[in-house]
Order: structure tokens, then sequence, then C-alpha cells
């Protein structure tokens, strides 16, 4: 009887310790009259560095490597064939035997590794009736094929494979009348497909792989089986999985390894965990709230189910909407009548009023001041001065002297912060005519500054006037007589220790 024995991708980094069919100590038993699909991926331990292995003369066989051991319970004739499944990839054996282990392989009794490109042969190679050659290759030597092996009942023969060129799978057929110890069977069971009732909602469920057993080996006497997560661990037997299982991804294909314990033969078969989602709770992608702001924005889901639980700790029967006033992450879980529990999630976009920071001031530079707004806060923002046109720039040029307001904006509508700012600096002229127009000089809002001293000079030098930052400024007068037409000097003492100096016009 010819049964498929699921494919083996094997992945194993090159340590000294890890189990892999790529070693010749983890070699894969065959069993049965079995065809089965194999593709190898790195190599494990270099057999051929131990001072009783011969390494094959026709190749070097230390790309992609697997292992076979046939263990023959009847005489007869040894024949296989190993057919790429792409039909072009070139596939390399050598035949170690009879009777020897792993550490003492000696030379291999056959070797082939015709390259089935250059040779001009078709990618097939194996053991067969028709040709008499034990070996050939490497290159264009051969067509793949060599002898077959007469053996005898109760000894073992280790067949090494190898993949110089390609990158696909290939079928080995044994066809030999050479009796192979009996394979068990991996009876198929079905795949398991449930909702999630448990907590947390993960998408994964317990599922006991013991009941399953008795399906899988079908009475069969003698047998030991096993669940694994990867193929590479159900077919060297390791790392088997306990019950209940929890799934690690949805779906997930497990293996199950069935053992005959009286030969170590094996067969594989597999089935598919799925967590079901029997009724569909979506929550919107596109809501928005203000974090700062007290008004709350609903956030809805499916409604009409037996109950309801959300991240915030609300729960309910019929609780499909909660109202929030901070973004982040939701999610709720949704409980129907039958106990199935689906779970959504959603991310809530947020913005917030900026918090003004700081403000940069750089004033006495007439038509050059400026200032720049800085700002704390994790939205987009835009800036205004005084008349609240906005600009996504946060600098202000030219500004005058005097008080200013700042405006700074959330762009989703999050509020409005607003601060005051002082920019100093002096007028150029007065005009003290009494027309309430310009009719005293003084800088405005120095007031605020209580400790500055303001000094007033003619071109002499003289010393006209010493304003307080608190009086209505200097007015043209000097001991009771009005000053004509011309420019004057100042000097500035600011509090912080800056000092200031500059002109001014007095126009009659």
């Amino acid at each position: 009887m010819f049964r498929n024995l699921v494919f083996i991708l094997l992945f194993l980094p090159v340590f000294a310790w890890a189990q892999s069919p790529s070693d010749c100590t983890n070699s894969i038993l065959v069993c049965g009259s079995v065809n089965f699909g194999l593709e190898p991926d790195g190599v494990g331990f270099d057999e051929f560095s131990l001072p009783g292995n011969i390494r094959p003369s026709c190749y070097a066989f230390n790309l992609n490597t697997i292992w076979l051991r046939f263990e023959f319970e009847s005489d007869g004739e040894f024949v296989f064939d190993l057919i790429p499944l792409n039909g072009t990839d070139d596939y390399d054996f050598a035949i170690f035997g009879p009777n020897v282990n792993c550490e003492e392989l000696g030379a291999p009794i056959r070797c082939s590794s015709t390259n089935p490109q250059a040779a001009g042969v078709p990618a097939n190679t194996g053991l067969n009736f028709d040709e008499t050659d034990t070996s050939e290759g490497p290159g264009a030597d051969g067509n793949g094929y060599l002898k077959f092996i007469d053996v005898l009942a109760g000894e073992t023969y280790y067949l090494l494979i190898d993949r110089p060129h390609g990158s696909g799978k290939f079928d080995i057929s044994y066809t030999g009348s050479a009796e192979l110890p009996e394979q068990p069977i991996a009876f198929g069971v079905p795949s398991i497909s449930e909702c999630e009732q448990d907590d947390p909602v993960d998408e994964s469920i317990p599922v006991d792989l013991d009941i399953l057993i008795p399906d899988i080996a079908m009475g069969q006497t003698d047998v030991n089986v096993t669940f694994h997560e990867t193929l590479n661990d159900a077919n060297i037997g390791v790392n088997p999985l306990t019950s209940p299982y929890y799934n690690s991804e949805n779906p997930q294909t497990v293996y199950y390894r069935v053992e005959k314990t009286t030969t170590q033969c094996f067969d594989i078969n597999e089935l598919t965990i799925t967590v079901e989602q029997p009724f569909e709770v979506s929550l919107p992608t596109d809501l928005f709230v203000c974090d700062n702001l007290t008004e709350s924005v609903p956030l809805t889901t499916n409604s009409g189910y037996e109950y309801y639980e959300w991240s915030t700790g609300e729960e309910g029967p019929d609780l499909n909407q909660i109202d929030i006033t901070q973004s982040g992450d939701y999610w709720v879980v949704v409980t129907d009548a039958t106990g199935c529990k689906v779970k959504a999630e959603t991310f809530v976009e947020g913005g917030e009023a900026a918090v003004i920071s700081n403000i940069v001031v750089e004033d006495f530079l007439y038509l050059h001041n400026f200032i720049v707004v800085e700002v704390e806060g994790s939205s987009e923002y835009e800036y205004a001065l005084d008349n609240e046109i906005y600009q996504d720039d946060n600098r202000f040029t030219q500004v005058s002297r005097g008080y200013h307001t700042v405006y700074v904006r959330d762009k989703q509508g999050c509020g409005v912060t607003t601060q005051v700012v002082l920019v100093l600096d002096y007028p150029r002229y007065f005009t003290p005519n009494n027309d309430g127009i310009h009719d005293t000089w003084q800088i405005i809002g120095i007031d605020e500054l209580p400790a500055t001293q303001i000094k007033i000079y003619d071109r002499f030098g003289k010393i006209l006037k010493e304003l307080s930052p608190q009086s209505n400024g200097w007015d043209g007068i000097y001991n009771g007589a009005v000053l004509p037409s011309s420019d004057y000097w100042f000097t500035l003492f600011l509090e912080d220790g800056r000092q200031y100096s500059g002109h001014l016009t007095l126009k009659r």
C-alpha cells in the first residue's frame, strides 16, 4: 500500500545539539511501502569530519542534506526512485552500509552526483535493475541511476541525499522487494473549528488533544501518538505538545505522529485548529476626541447581543455604546446567546489645546523685532498674532512695540490658547503740541520693569530728564523751558543688566 507522508521543511541553525534529519544520528527510518516527500534545507553536523567516515569521492555533500535509514526485514533488492517535484532540481545521493553506524560509516557503496542539466538527462535519480555502475558524477557523468543492492534480512543502510542546485521538494518511492518494517498509520481526524468562549479573547482556544488519540490510532497496538507544532518536530519526535493545547495562530496546523514502539516506524498527519468568529463585531476607525475637553464622544459597536465588556471596565447587557473623553486604544468583547465571544479593537485619534511653554522676544530692533512661540502638546498647531489670522509658522517678524496677544490653535478644533507678550521698543519721534497724539515720549510697557532707569541727553551729553518707568513720559520741557525741535539721545538701563542707547527726534 502506498501512502503520502506530508512534506518536511527543514530550516534549523547548524548547532551540534540541533535535532534534525540533516544529521545522520537523527535519520528518518523508512518503513513499509511508502511514497513520501521531503525538502532538505541546510546541513547539520558534518559527519565526514569524523575519522571513521570517508567523504564520498563523487561529491562533497554539504549543502542541503537529509539522512534516511533502511532496516530490512527480509532478503531482496533495494530499489528506489528519487523524483524532484519540479522536474529540474539536481539531487545527489550516497549509500552507506550494511550494518554501519553514524560514527563509522566507512566509504559509500553507491554514489550518484550527476548534474542532469549538464548531462542532458532527466532529473530523476535512484537505484534500478537496468544500471550496472555503482558510482557516477559529478557533472555530466552518468544518467542519475545506479545498480540496485541485494540486501539481507537484518541489514541496515543509510541513504544521504543532497540538493546542490535548486530549491524544491522531492518524492522518494521505495519499490524494492526486500521488506521494510511495517509502518503504522496516522488516521485522519476532522479539523477543529470552534468559537472562543474563554478569557482573554485572543483567538486562542483550549483543545483537548488526548480525546483525538483513539480515532488517530484506530485500534493499532503498540503505537504512541504525539502532537507537534512543526513538521520537523513531528518527524524527529521531539517537543511533544501537552493537552489541553492553546493555538498560537489562527488558523494553526498541528501535526501528529503515530510511532510503532517496537520498531520506531512512524506516520504523520495533520489537523487544523480554527477559532471561528460566528458573528461580526466592529468599532469605528475614524473617531476623534479632544483630550483636554470634557465633551464626550460616543463609541458604538453592533447591537443586539447578550453581553458587552469594554476596555474601560464598563460592562453589561445591551451596553453597545459608551462615551469616551480620551484618545487611545479601545476594545470591546461581545458575547452572543450561545456564549461565543468576538473581540473588536480600534484606536481613537486625539488632540489637545497647546500649552505655551515660552515666547522668545527679540526687541529694540525697530522694524526687525520678532517673537517665536514655543508650545507643548501632541497635536498639530497653528499660530496667530493679534488679528487671529493663522499661520503654520510659530515665528512672527516686524513686530511693533507694545503689547500683543499670541493665539495658538489646535488644528482639530480642540481649543485656542492665548498669551499676552510685551515687545519693548522706543518711539523714534514725538510731537509735544498738545493735540493728543505723540505728545510725550515713553517706552510702552516699561512700567512693568520698575527698576528701569531712562536718561535723556542733548547733543552735548547734558542730562535733560531722568524718567521713572511709572511716569507719563517726557514732554520736551527742561527746567520749565520748551526745547526746540532737534535730535536727542537716551540711555535705558534695564533691571536685568541690559543697556540700550538710541536717539529720538522732537518735532514742533
